[in-house]
């Protein structure tokens, strides 16, 4: 009998088990309505608790890091409105507003002294006390002169120990109260040896002989200039002020302090280097002198070449010469040309006005 075998049986080859099954409905599962549902691979579940927590209840980590970015995206532009409305309320607690104008005005010119906003605030806060109740000759609040100076010192991009000198240079000597103990505890040593010094400054001497007054007072303004170049500048900017307000002083008055100016602090400004406050100065002092017939004076070139008071001061006053006071005003000089080429354009003629 024949025997017959029965082919044999060549096994198919498994499929793989990540091989994707054609109708796309999972990895290796078949197409069958009865098959179970495809499950979710750990990392999509993660990511899907994640997006829950997030939209739900933030992590607290998630917080920390959305204020942080925040912060560190906009420091300056969530900051600016907050200090210009502090600033504005500084006059708004004192019911002023001159204050609250004023306060507006500085904020918006000490924009590039960001880190010591909050000690300028301090610091007209305390002006506006000190000064409560003070008139000025034009009936103006007194505490509008130390603002003014302030600005003007903004103007030249002083630094915030001069700003804020500028704002209490008369709260020592015009308050009784005041005290540069109390300048010193409140703003540092910087502040309050820039305010001393200005107010040995404004101290007169008055013995009768004007001439011998007169001499001894600018002494007594050079030597304590000569300890810092900021005192300098705090004192042209409260006569700049001054000057600005002359009309409303008696007309010999005028003309007593437009003539000290010119021979005085007119020079001082060249010899500084600062000439925005030497062309001001020397303008207002020339416009004080319209009613008087004095060519040499009133004449530009000529004043320009004329022996002033500071010259002959410097070179034949004995205290002076032996302290070298000459020679701190040309280092004091070199200082401001330093400042003024960080900060201030070359073609500034005039200050500019806020």
């Amino acid at each position: 009998p024949t025997l017959s075998r029965a082919a044999p049986q060549i096994p198919k080859p498994r499929q793989r088990a990540h091989a994707r099954h054609p109708s796309g409905t999972g990895r290796g599962h078949s197409p069958s309505a009865s098959s179970p549902a495809p499950m979710l691979s750990a990392r999509r579940l993660l990511a899907v608790l994640l997006l829950t927590l997030c939209l739900e209840r933030p992590h607290a980590y998630l917080q920390r890091w959305s204020l942080q970015s925040v912060r560190m995206r906009a420091p300056v532009t969530s900051r600016r409105p907050q200090e210009a409305r502090a600033s504005v309320a500084v006059g708004a607690e004192v019911g002023s507003t001159y204050a609250s104008q004023y306060a507006h005005r500085l904020a918006q010119a000490t924009t590039y002294l960001k880190p010591h906003i909050r000690q300028i605030a301090d610091a007209l806060r305390f002006a506006v006390e000190a000064h409560d109740g003070q008139k000025r000759k034009s009936g103006e609040p007194f505490v509008t002169h130390p603002i003014e100076v302030a600005l003007i010192l903004a103007s030249l991009k002083m630094d915030a120990a001069t700003v804020i000198a500028g704002l209490l240079h008369d709260t020592v000597e015009d308050c009784e109260r005041v005290t540069i103990d109390d300048i010193r505890t409140r703003f540092g040593n910087e502040v309050a040896r820039i305010v001393e010094g200005e107010t040995k400054v404004s101290k007169m001497h008055t013995t009768g002989n004007k001439k011998f007054d007169q001499r001894m007072n600018t002494r007594a303004m050079l030597l304590a200039m000569a300890e810092d170049w900021r005192i300098i500048v705090v004192k042209l900017a409260d006569r700049l002020h001054n000057m600005r307000t002359l009309e409303h002083m008696p007309v010999h008055k005028q003309r007593k302090i437009a003539a000290e100016t010119l021979d005085v602090f007119v020079p001082l400004a060249r010899t500084l280097g600062i000439k925005p406050l030497e062309d001001e100065l020397r303008q207002l002092s020339l416009s004080a002198f319209a009613y008087v017939v004095d060519v040499q004076l009133a004449n530009r070139e000529a004043f320009g070449q004329r022996r002033t008071q500071l010259d002959r001061l410097l070179e034949d006053d004995y205290v002076l010469r032996t302290r070298r006071v000459g020679d701190r005003l040309q280092q004091h000089r070199v200082a401001w040309d330093a400042h003024s080429l960080a900060w201030l354009p070359t073609s500034t003629s005039m200050l500019p006005a806020f």
